[in-house]
């Protein structure tokens, strides 16, 4: 294996990354709070920290399957600075930016002309989509602060193991998967093939081969440990059942080969295969060659049978670190060609570093007024209304139902900071939470089907017996005389809140 080069650039110094990270958050469409998956990952601290009545709400009384993020998004509560998120996804993305630069100087040195850094870093902002998106819908980045977004601690660990900093390469990845559990198995191959290879390379077991594998197993060992006693089967029917759940309902966007292998994903493919071809002579094709073997063989294994507590595995994650590193690969190799012509005419260098100046402004600027528009209209949405109604007029013991399919409703926990029966969005990982969650979901949807038949009010009442459901969310078009003894607590063109009861 050819030695990679040493990293010693500072053609753009801390402040330049950092703003470098903010520009590509604009890029990648930063969302206000909160968004999606934040509903679900933030949802333990919110309870944790007093904030409304969630402390009551049955979801935040789980079990805790991100304790190590679910810490950080509490400090920030107690503190009273949640918006700190908004810094914190941009300077991860900095770090990321950063860390690609760096593993594609030591392939390339593009660190010695400004005008390769620009153009690497201006094809990565162009692909910033395709640089990120995995397979089965998986990413890197995102849109928002979350746990997948620590992946990019991963990247930085590729470079220290190729800067030989192996100690901080293991304490980084330790980081990563104790943020993110999901990426365990990635951090566990990188780390096994590195001390493989140095002791092929040494000729014999040393403590500076396998010292960095046992300290992550030493950091990740009571995280481990912890997943195995609590996330255990209740027993093997009952596991059986809430992993089918998940992979075939749940999560099946992710989880299903079949739903969603496509033709971008075979592109994705070849341009691993081919970026890892470009670096075949140097350690990092030993580096992306176990992440890349394992979606050879769970893709297509898993495309013909079905195995339900693999596939929410989503083995083919390891996908959202082979991107950005192909990308890395391809971008400098390109930068790199161009070297020569720039370093031997000074227009020539003038013009690429502004093309490379201008591939990082139009991505910006294109998604500016969308990233300034996301922040304006966030208290637009028409289920604005009713959270606010909720936030303000709930008490102790109310407990609310919301339409749990619809994903407009997913931030009325976190918005209202009142308890909800269930929605589908935030699931549970033990599993017989699992099927708890389930059954609410079905009976919720059992309502929500028959509410504007004479059936809905004998259903939402029994809702209130079984679960102690106060208040439900309907469309305003159901009709509410049929639900006498309860009362219309508000109403607008578009939802009706109905309190069970009559007081």
């Amino acid at each position: 294996m050819y030695p990679l080069r040493q990293r010693n650039f500072k053609i753009v110094t801390l402040p330049g990354w950092l703003a470098l990270g903010f520009a590509w958050s604009i890029v990648a469409l930063q969302e206000p709070l909160f968004t999606e998956n934040q509903n679900t990952k933030f949802l333990h601290a919110a309870a944790r920290t007093g904030q409304g009545f969630l402390g009551r709400d049955w979801m935040a009384n789980t079990i805790d399957p991100l304790p190590a993020f679910t810490m950080l998004i509490e400090t920030l509560f107690r503190l009273d600075s949640i918006w700190l998120v908004y810094l914190l996804f941009p300077v991860l993305l900095a770090l990321l930016l950063f860390s690609l630069t760096s593993i594609a100087d030591r392939l390339y040195g593009i660190r010695r002309n400004a005008a390769a850094m620009a153009l690497f870093l201006g094809v990565l902002f162009i692909e910033q989509k395709n640089l990120q998106l995995g397979f089965g819908t998986q990413y890197l980045i995102g849109h928002y602060f979350q746990p997948c977004v620590f992946g990019v601690l991963i990247v930085l660990a590729i470079d220290r193991i190729l800067d030989e900093a192996r100690l901080q390469a293991s304490a980084l990845l330790a980081v990563a998967a104790a943020f993110h559990p999901a990426y365990m198995p990635s951090a566990l191959l990188i780390l096994g093939t590195v001390t493989a290879i140095t002791i092929w390379k040494e000729k014999k077991v040393t403590a500076g081969a396998v010292l960095p594998l046992a300290l992550f197993i030493a950091l990740s060992a009571p995280l481990v440990l912890r997943y195995k006693l609590m996330f255990a089967y209740s027993s093997p029917s009952v596991g059986a059942e809430a992993m089918s759940i998940l992979s075939t309902q749940r999560i099946s966007v992710h989880t299903k080969v079949r739903s969603w292998l496509n033709y971008e994903d075979y592109a994705n493919m070849a341009l691993i295969l081919v970026s890892m071809v470009m670096v075949r002579r140097t350690l990092l094709f030993w580096i992306m060659a176990p992440l890349a073997a394992l979606i050879a063989v769970t893709v297509p294994l898993l495309y013909v049978f079905s195995w339900p507590s693999l596939e929410v595995l989503t083995p083919w994650r390891t996908s959202v670190i082979l991107l950005p590193l192909s990308w890395t690969i391809l971008a400098g190799w390109l930068a790199s060609r161009l070297i020569p012509f720039m370093e031997h005419n000074r227009t020539v260098r003038n013009l690429l570093f502004a093309l490379g100046c201008v591939a990082i402004a139009i991505p910006v600027a294109l998604h500016l007024p969308d990233q300034i528009s996301l922040f304006r209209n966030r208290e637009k949405s028409p289920e604005s209304p009713v959270m606010s109604f909720a936030r303000n007029h709930s008490t102790a013991s109310d407990l609310w139902l919301v339409p749990t399919r619809e994903g407009s409703f997913d931030a009325f926990r976190l918005e209202s900071g009142v308890p909800i029966l269930a929605n589908w969005k935030t699931h549970p990982y033990k599993d017989r939470e699992i099927l708890e969650w389930y059954r609410r979901n079905n009976d919720a949807a059992a309502f929500y089907d028959r509410a504007a038949t004479p059936e809905g009010p004998e259903l939402l009442r029994q809702l209130g017996k079984r679960y102690g459901v106060t208040h439900a969310v309907v469309g305003s078009d159901i009709p509410t005389a049929r639900y006498s003894g309860m009362r219309i607590c508000w109403k607008n063109e578009r939802y009706t809140i109905i309190g069970l009861h009559d007081d």
